[in-house]
């Protein structure tokens, strides 16, 4: 029973889609942080606003891209 419960929430769709869920919420919406995290670092004319929260947002989106497809955006299969 155990089993089947953890081979249900630790495989690659409920992570990479929560990864992909969470990063795209903040990469897009999240500006009820603090202020440290939407501090403007420069802005790009199509993006808006580049902050660090948007930053965090990038690439927890490309850690569910990459758990996902296969495919390792950030190169870090060798780290792991």
């Amino acid at each position: 029973m155990m089993d089947k419960i953890k081979d249900t929430i630790l495989n690659k769709w409920t992570v990479g889609g929560s990864l992909l869920v969470i990063g795209g919420v903040t990469l897009v919406g999240g500006n009820w942080m603090g202020d440290v995290l939407n501090r403007v670092f420069f802005a790009l004319p199509v993006l808006g606003d580049i902050t660090l929260l948007r930053i965090m947002g990038l690439i927890t989106t490309l850690l569910g891209l990459a758990v996902l497809t296969g495919f390792d955006p950030l190169d870090l299969q060798e780290e792991v």
